[in-house]
């Protein structure tokens, strides 16, 4: 009996020692852990922009669900415009970008389009924010008019050589609109060519597509 109780006593500490080796210590479990936050970080900024660029370029989808405004392939980022890096945080909005370098009649004319499309969102409207940028305009006034509008001066030399060279010049002066998600990246713009109905359909499905922001 005793050699019995012995035996099992030596199996148990036998057990209990290739347990503890086989372990992994908490260095070696570091990495694998910075691993895993990095992953679980990244995910939902994969997921997102893969689906907005596979339904606003068409691919996998029926020919009725291809985008109506321009798609930027690949896409630029705020700081294209002059923005500061963006910074993450749960405030993080969309933004409808209005570049309009002078400011002039065509232009108050686009804001307030802007604006009607922005209220038009309905539920959708908390989600993006309104920005105007310019280098030349009656800021008092706009200010006054539309109070829910971000004006941010801006001159030719803010707007990157990579900007000037994807989009045409004859767009750039025209009083374009540009759509950032919440990370900074600017994936589709407006003309003067696409109606109100064009942009409010583009900017539901973006944001219905999206969960962040």
């Amino acid at each position: 009996m005793l050699a019995f109780l012995e035996s099992n006593n030596n199996k148990i500490l036998e057990d209990v020692t290739v347990s503890q080796n086989s372990a992994v210590s908490p260095a070696q479990s570091a990495p694998y852990s910075k691993m895993q936050l990095l992953i679980i970080l990244l995910t939902p900024i994969i997921v997102m922009g893969a689906s907005s660029w596979l339904y606003f370029s068409g691919v996998l989808m029926p020919d009725g669900h291809t985008n109506k405004g321009v798609l930027l392939t690949p896409v630029l980022s705020v700081t294209d415009f002059g923005f500061p890096e963006p910074v993450i945080s749960e405030e993080r909005q969309w933004m409808m970008i209005q570049l309009s370098t002078d400011c002039t009649e065509q232009c108050e004319e686009r804001v307030y389009v802007q604006r009607q499309i922005h209220v038009a969102l309905g539920k959708l409207e908390s989600r993006i924010d309104r920005v105007l940028l310019t280098e030349n305009s009656n800021s008092d006034q706009l200010k006054q008019n539309f109070p829910r509008l971000t004006i941010k001066p801006i001159t030719q030399q803010d707007l990157s050589e990579q900007l000037r060279e994807r989009v045409p010049e004859e767009v750039l002066l025209n009083n374009p609109v540009f759509i950032a998600d919440p990370f900074g990246n600017v994936m589709l713009y407006f003309t003067d060519e696409h109606d109100y109905k064009a942009q409010i359909s583009d900017i539901k499905k973006l944001l219905k597509l999206s969960t962040i922001g």
